[in-house]
C-alpha cells in the first residue's frame, strides 16, 4: 500500500535584497515527513556556498589533519577529508514556540550553520521578522520559515504562505507575546533568586565550586564550540582529557565537535570512551549513531538508537532515525543521511 502523500507550502527570505521573498512548495510521504524539508534546505545551503580556491583547500585539509594523531594520517583518504568538508549543518530556530497555549503550532526559522564562519551576508529581512517576533539576533544568509504541528506524539507540516511573512502577521504578534512572557518570567525567576539569596542567614558562606584545570578547558572547549570554531574547541577538549581522563563530557563534547568537521571515526572514538565512563550517557549513544551511519554502518547505529530507546522511550530523535535506517535497510535502498545529535 503506497505511503499517503502531502505538500506543504514554506518561504525562502534571501539575503541579497534584490531578490524578492519565495512561496515554496514541498511534497512528502508519512516516512519522510519530518527530514523532507531539512534536506531541501540543506541542499540549497550547500549549493549556495561559494567554490573553495585551492589555497583555502589546503588551508582546510591541514586544519583537519591537525587533529589527527600522526599515525593515522596515512589513513585518511581524499574521500574523507571532502565529506568533512561538505558535511552541512542547519540551524533551527523556534520563532513561535509550538506550546500548549497556542495548540502545539510553531513557526521555525531555518539558517545555514556555517553562514558566520563562511561570512554569508546580513539578512536584513529575516533579521527583522525575527526582532518583530522579540527575539533579537543577526541572520546572515539566505532563511527558510516553516509552520509545524508538533505535541511530541504527532508531527504534521503545516502552510505557510508568502502573505503571512509580515510585522502584521497574526502568528508573529503570538510569537512577540510568547516570548515577551518568556523574558517576563525568565526577569522574575532572577528576582525570585534574589529574593530568596536575601533570605538566607548572612553568616552562611555560600559555597562556589571551583572548577578544576581540566573543568576550566572542557568550558574554554565549549565556548569555542558555540563560536563555530571546531578546531579550536577540540584542542580545548584534548586538554581537558589530557588533565582528566576520567571527565566524560569532554570526550562527548569533542566528539560533536569531530562530527562537525566530519571526522567520524574519531567521533566513534570519543564516544566509546565517554560510554565506557558512562555506559547510559545518551547523547554519546545518540553522536555514535550518527557516526556509525555515516561511515555506512547503519546495524551498528540501529543498536545504539535500540539503547537510546530503552533508556529514553520518547525520544524523537533516536525513534525517527531507527525507523529510517530500518526501512531502508528492509527495502535494501540507499541509506539515508541523518543529521548528528544536536550541538554539546
Amino acid at each position: 500500500m503506497p505511503d499517503n502523500k502531502g505538500t506543504f507550502k514554506f518561504v525562502c527570505i534571501p539575503a541579497d535584497v534584490s531578490e524578492p521573498l519565495q512561496e515554496l512548495t514541498q511534497d512528502y510521504t508519512d516516512q519522510n515527513e519530518v527530514e523532507c524539508l531539512l534536506n531541501r534546505v540543506k541542499a540549497h545551503f550547500k549549493s549556495k556556498k561559494p567554490a573553495k580556491s585551492a589555497e583555502q583547500l589546503a588551508r582546510q585539509r591541514e586544519q583537519l589533519l591537525a587533529n589527527v594523531p600522526p599515525e593515522q594520517r596515512d589513513k585518511i583518504d581524499e574521500r574523507m577529508l571532502s565529506t568533512a568538508a561538505d558535511l552541512g549543518m542547519v540551524e533551527n530556530i523556534a520563532l513561535l514556540s509550538n506550546s500548549r497555549d497556542n495548540g502545539f503550532i510553531g513557526v521555525n526559522m531555518y539558517c545555514d550553520d556555517e553562514a558566520s564562519f563562511i561570512n554569508a551576508p546580513l539578512n536584513a529581512r529575516a533579521s527583522e521578522i525575527a526582532f518583530c517576533c522579540g527575539k533579537q539576533m543577526q541572520v546572515h544568509g539566505d532563511v527558510f520559515l516553516a509552520r509545524v504541528f508538533d505535541n511530541e506524539d504527532e508531527f504534521k507540516r503545516l502552510d505557510l504562505s508568502l502573505r503571512e511573512v509580515s510585522s502584521s502577521a497574526p502568528w508573529v504578534k503570538d510569537a512577540f507575546q510568547q516570548n515577551e512572557r518568556k523574558k517576563k518570567a525568565d526577569s522574575a525567576d532572577v528576582v525570585l533568586q534574589r529574593m530568596q539569596q536575601d533570605k538566607q542567614p548572612k553568616a552562611a558562606p555560600t559555597k562556589v565550586h571551583e572548577l578544576t584545570a581540566a573543568e576550566a578547558e572542557k568550558e574554554n572547549g565549549n565556548a569555542a564550540f558555540k563560536k563555530s570554531d571546531f578546531i579550536k574547541a577540540i584542542d580545548h577538549y584534548t586538554k581537558a582529557v589530557e588533565l582528566d581522563n576520567t571527565l566524560a563530557s569532554a570526550y562527548s563534547n569533542r566528539a560533536m565537535a569531530h562530527l562537525k568537521l566530519g571526522q567520524l571515526t574519531q567521533a566513534e572514538t570519543d564516544c566509546n570512551h565517554t560510554l565506557l565512563l558512562q555506559p547510559d550517557n545518551v547523547k554519546a549513544l545518540l553522536r555514535r549513531a550518527s557516526a556509525r551511519s555515516l561511515l555506512k554502518r547503519p546495524r551498528e547505529a540501529i543498536e545504539d538508537y535500540e539503547c537510546v530507546l530503552k533508556l529514553e522511550p520518547n525520544n524523537k530523535e533516536a525513534k525517527q532515525n531507527c525507523e529510517l535506517l530500518q526501512s531502508s535497510l528492509a527495502s535494501d535502498t540507499e541509506q539515508p543521511e541523518l543529521s548528528p545529535a544536536g550541538p554539546a
